[in-house]
């Protein structure tokens, strides 16, 4: 079965959550059936899944009313049909209807993050049971001086020569392999558990409170926003939201303001840093991941200063 790699994009409203959503779909999209860059990986299918198209219909009895404005509040979970989209996403991976709680049956379904641990475990545990063979690792045993040099240069052989049949079996496997995009975005994706677990890959637009008003008033609604609607819903909301999960290690925290082409670059630099870690070989081996690729200006802030995986960084995020 191919394997998936989950991109989850989620922030503030007007952030710039959907443009890079859709880029990234765009981009793999038209690389489809290709290589993943330079490693033995082929890009299969590419699929994009929005949280905006699962707003409940307005006429809704689930929708909860701010009585101060006695308008809907769509900043809410309960706005929102999850059990669908949750099913939707479990449809794609799985290739089928999956009810009533689809996520919680794809806990041990293999995604990528699944799949480059097995590759790096099959590559260790190859390597370790060729020693165990051959009776320990090189240098375990003492030989007389005069044999000494020439057994350890037909080990080294005999090492090299294995290596060599272990990373052409590997890769004879990978080669037909098909890693499988889907990016999930939405304002509340990372405040659902199971989409949370789900995303390999997590990314977050923060933007402050002056720019997000500025572009969100530029913006035309169905239905509009009432007068005072993002002082009293929008943002609010927003800030309870972000608090369940800005203490997460693993989301990657980007400023809505930086140009869009900037960031998109920089998010695309990181899937390729990501597949790197991911298929960790020695150097002497042919390749099996993406080669180093050009770094692109650094826009990443990570959400504590201890993580030993943050980049350098260019542009505070603003709080």
């Amino acid at each position: 079965m191919p394997q998936w790699l989950v991109i989850g994009i989620s922030g503030v409203t007007c952030g710039g959550k959907t443009t890079l959503a859709h880029s990234l779909h765009d981009y793999f999209k038209g690389l489809s059936g290709a290589p993943l860059w330079n490693s033995p990986y082929t890009i299969g299918e590419v699929r994009l899944i929005s949280q905006d198209d699962y707003f409940l219909p307005v006429e809704d009895k689930r929708h909860q009313r701010n009585e101060a404005l006695n308008a809907i509040n769509f900043e809410l979970i309960t706005s929102l049909d999850m059990p669908k989209m949750l099913n939707d996403i479990a449809h794609v991976i799985k290739g089928r209807h999956v009810a009533p709680k689809p996520l919680e049956q794809m806990a041990g379904y293999p995604n990528f993050e699944h799949y480059a641990l097995q590759f790096q475990q099959q590559y260790h545990y190859n390597n370790a049971n060729y020693y165990k063979q051959a009776g320990g690792a090189p240098g375990s045993f003492h030989y007389p001086p005069q044999q000494q040099q020439r057994l350890q240069q037909q080990q080294l052989l005999q090492q090299q020569q294995h290596l060599m049949r272990i990373n052409a079996q590997i890769a004879a496997q990978l080669r037909d392999k098909k890693i499988n995009f889907l990016l999930v975005e939405g304002f509340m994706i990372f405040n659902q558990p199971e989409l949370l677990a789900l995303c390999n890959l997590k990314y977050h637009f923060h933007l402050p409170y002056e720019k997000c008003f500025e572009r969100r008033s530029k913006r035309t609604y169905d239905p509009p926003d009432v007068t005072g609607y993002f002082e009293l819903c929008v943002w609010p909301h927003y800030e309870k939201n972000f608090s369940e999960y800005r203490e997460c290690k693993d989301i990657t925290f980007l400023n809505g303001e930086i140009a869009k082409d900037k960031i998109f670059k920089f998010v695309l630099q990181r899937i390729v840093h990501y597949f790197e870690e991911r298929c960790d070989v020695p150097a002497a081996i042919p390749a099996a991941c993406p080669p180093q690729q050009k770094r692109f200006g650094m826009l990443y802030v990570g959400p504590s200063n201890n993580n030993v995986n943050v980049m350098p960084t260019a542009c505070p995020m603003e709080q």
